[in-house]
């Protein structure tokens, strides 16, 4: 029995001797360097906080001139693009022009085989030639009048005739002009381009039957393309027409183009709460490519404000909400949700939730917001 007590003394002695010496090389953590959440403070003692480097600073009103952020995507200028239809029903018989080929107006980019326009190139013919019999006759019946061998209304119902074969004549020959019809062999459309630029579009094929409603080319010039961003409400006021933008594709960042807003929309989008802008660029340099994805920061000229401002490491989002962490104490933080306004890129404005004097964390923000989700 005294054997036993001595060998449980023993061991309470060695456990002593081993916990101790985990202390002393630091393997056991003592309970005050951790950080826990206690109501709706996060305690986090003065030695995590120089482990994390959590920086304080006092909140403070300055000026702040907007620098407004967006994604959009590349588009073609109207201006500048054409969407050429076939206008008819017919068979493809030539393809003169493929995507990539540059074209000036006037351009042939393909013939198409058309019945309908062979009927009203004919319908032109006749008309024509009815013109021509009128004013013949037309003239017959004034020799006549001036011989005193006819009557003034016979000359006038001449002459009504001649009017008639006329309009017709002008109506069939816009018809044909307007089915493509001018200038080519009979019964043959000649797409032809109506602007200087590059096929970028392409949907038509030696043999193919065509309709009415079909669009066989698109035609741009590539050196005028449009950006289309979109710009959240809260930044609506800052932006407008004639600011300068820096333009640079998702794939590219450091290739930085310049544009300027050519359009504010006045339409604010009720499920993503955004206007859209349109930012002109010159693009002789082919750096975008219509469809492309951009980033795109607006030196917006809307007016300067003085306001409550924080630095963008201040800002966290949680549950989806921009936060920041206030300082109560030495030791207790607490996560406040705050309603932000404009931004120059590196500060935002904060309209709502701090207030001057208040100490929120600019460094180590990522450490208390871990805390919230352990």
């Amino acid at each position: 029995m005294a054997y036993l007590a001595w060998c449980v003394r023993a061991s309470v002695l060695l456990l002593t001797v081993v916990l101790a010496g985990c202390r002393s090389r630091g393997d056991v953590r003592p309970e005050s360097s951790v950080p826990h959440v206690d109501g709706a403070s996060i305690v986090v003692p003065k030695v995590f906080q120089q482990r994390a480097g959590i920086v304080v600073q006092a909140v403070a009103k300055r000026t702040i001139s907007p620098r407004v952020e967006a994604v959009g995507s590349v588009t073609f200028d109207p201006a500048h693009v054409a969407a050429i239809g076939t206008r008819l029903r017919g068979t493809v018989r030539r393809v003169l022009k493929v995507e990539g080929d540059k074209v000036k107006p006037g351009d042939a980019l393909a013939e198409i085989e058309s019945a309908e326009l062979g009927e009203a190139q004919a319908d032109v013919s006749v008309a024509r030639a009815h013109v021509e019999a009128a004013e013949v006759q037309e003239k017959r019946e004034a020799w006549l009048v001036d011989k005193q061998l006819s009557t003034a209304r016979e000359l006038e119902l001449a002459r009504a005739q001649r009017k008639e074969h006329q309009a017709r004549l002008t109506a069939a020959s816009q018809r044909a002009k307007a089915l493509g019809g001018v200038g080519g062999p009979m019964g043959v459309q000649v797409l032809r381009s109506p602007i200087a630029g590059e096929v970028v579009q392409r949907d038509l094929a030696p043999g193919q039957s065509v309709d009415p409603n079909h669009t066989a080319f698109r035609v741009a010039n590539l050196d005028h393309l449009w950006i289309e961003i979109a710009v959240f409400e809260r930044d609506m006021k800052s932006v407008r027409e004639g600011d300068a933008v820096s333009i640079s594709a998702l794939t590219e960042p450091d290739n930085v183009i310049q544009g300027h807003v050519a359009h504010v929309g006045q339409v604010v989008h009720p499920v993503t709460q955004t206007i859209d802008v349109r930012v002109y660029i010159h693009n002789e340099a082919r750096a975008l490519r219509a469809g492309q994805s951009v980033r795109a920061s607006v030196n917006a000229s809307g007016p300067a404000r003085t306001s409550v401002v924080l630095p963008r490491e201040a800002v966290s989002y949680v549950d989806g909400k921009p936060t920041v962490f206030l300082r109560d104490s030495d030791v207790r933080f607490r996560a406040v949700s705050v309603r932000l306004g404009v931004s120059d890129g590196k500060s935002h404005e904060v309209l709502d939730g701090v207030a001057e004097s208040d100490q929120v964390v600019t460094a180590g923000v990522f450490a208390l917001k871990s805390e919230l989700f352990r």
